[in-house]
């Protein structure tokens, strides 16, 4: 077997070969395979755990007992290095039980090593308000998350908080929000701007011209964080009403449809000036606000059916208590539907709205028809590059979300300048193409 490069790991291994030859053979694939060559000061305790838990069991290395006396090995190599807290780890009742639930499936193994990695206490916890890790990471957030692995680690070996104990998590995230939101260096960037600009460049990048020839003009707008407006509350009254509605005992009554029932349909049309066209809304379906409202409201993760009626969840009773501050970065990031199709849409007509050009109606969904054929969108029907007939009820998403909140002034007349965002739906528009571009990535696509 060839040597580690490291002398105090060749001098261990000698004393445990003198043990068990077997035992310090087993010893050296893994820590080779731990540390790929560079030695003990590579070893850290995120990346020792992430290859007990994920990468000796996904990887199909031999069978359960061979990766236990893999572990075992490995353990007994740091306790001659002198490295109690990572020889522990080897032989934690911890590492037995992931080990074991990868034999019995790999969703009981990936369960298993994600519930044992964020008890742990070195994974880099998601920061409310600061940033949500991402699945898949640019090579800024990707050193970010390691250098914030290190940290806590650090944190917990200078007493800093205890993995179990009472308030570990908030001293986690406390630990994290610090490393991300402090400078290196004088006149540097701290790692979460380092962050935010390499999300910003990944939802910039386009296949298309179209739309990259919008993302150059819009980048500028949304790379600063975007102030609160000061009719901000105002505008979130609709919001704010249903989630104070949810929050009282029963909820908001539903039909059996599962819709918002008559009643709650009608107290709408009068808090908010729904128009009506006969004056007495018999459902949800006579008013495109109400089913709007609901449809957000969902989006944002804060109800959920309960038999017949909606109901706060957790994320729901956090909103419904929450300052103006609070709910409109939460409001504004739902802006953008979730449905592909309609976000792809949304993102070009906001930007369009920024950028102040074309304002008719006709010309604004050949502009997204034009950008959204560039990105690869396609009829379902003909399977050609989406054309402008195609896009209308797709834009019709985000501008009744806007029209809803009181964010657009609608053309009213031959000489009115067009559709166009008010200046509070100009700052909403930035806020929610801004949460767009920065939140974490879940695949490898672009945007």
């Amino acid at each position: 077997m060839g040597r580690t490069g490291d002398e105090e790991v060749e001098r261990a291994l000698a004393e445990l070969a003198r043990r068990s030859p077997e035992e310090a053979g087993r010893a050296r694939i893994a820590f080779d395979s731990l540390t790929f060559g560079e030695g003990v000061e590579a070893v850290t305790l995120y990346g020792l755990q992430h290859w007990l838990w994920y990468l000796l069991p996904a990887k199909g290395w031999a069978g359960l007992a061979e990766q236990q006396r893999l572990a075992a090995a490995l353990g007994a190599l740091f306790d001659l290095l002198e490295m109690p807290r990572y020889a522990a780890v080897c032989a934690s009742e911890t590492t037995v039980r992931v080990l074991t639930a990868w034999h019995q499936g790999r969703d009981a193994g990936l369960k298993a090593f994600e519930k044992a990695m964020n008890a742990s206490g070195v994974q880099p916890p998601d920061v409310q308000g600061v940033l949500t890790w991402g699945r898949v990471m640019g090579l800024h957030e990707n050193e970010a998350f390691l250098t914030t692995a290190v940290r806590l680690e650090m944190a917990m070996a200078a007493g800093e908080f205890a993995p179990g104990t009472r308030g570990w998590r908030a001293a986690a995230e406390r630990v994290t929000a610090e490393l991300l939101t402090s400078t290196r260096a004088a006149g540097e960037r701290s790692r979460l701007e380092d962050i935010h600009t390499e999300r910003m460049e990944l939802w910039a990048s386009s296949h298309g011209a179209a739309r990259a020839r919008l993302t150059k003009k819009i980048v500028p707008m949304i790379l600063p964080p975007v102030a609160v407006p000061e009719d901000a509350e105002a505008r979130l009254a609709p919001v704010r009403w249903l989630l104070t509605l949810a929050a009282t005992d029963g909820g908001v009554p539903l039909t059996a449809n599962h819709t918002l029932a008559r009643a709650v349909v009608a107290e709408g049309c009068r808090r908010f000036d729904w128009l009506t066209l006969t004056g007495r809304p018999r459902s949800e379906s006579d008013i495109p606000e109400a089913w709007t409202l609901r449809e957000l409201v969902r989006q944002l993760g804060a109800v959920r059916r309960s038999k017949r009626s909606l109901v706060l969840t957790p994320e729901g009773k956090r909103l419904a208590g929450a300052d103006t501050a609070t709910l409109w970065p939460a409001v504004t990031a739902a802006l953008i539907p979730s449905d592909p199709a309609e976000c792809a849409a949304a993102e070009v007509v906001l930007m369009l709205h920024l950028s102040e050009a074309p304002t008719g109606y006709f010309d604004r969904c050949a502009a997204v028809a034009d950008a959204m054929a560039g990105e690869g969108w396609h009829s379902p029907a003909t399977g050609t590059p989406i054309a402008s007939d195609a896009v209308g009820w797709l834009m019709g998403a985000i501008h009744r979300r806007l029209d809803l909140l009181g964010m657009m002034h609608r053309r009213r007349g031959p000489d009115d300048p067009g559709d166009r965002l008010t200046d509070t739906g100009r700052a909403a528009a930035r806020a929610a193409l801004r949460a767009r571009a920065l939140r974490p990535r879940t695949d490898a696509g672009t945007g």
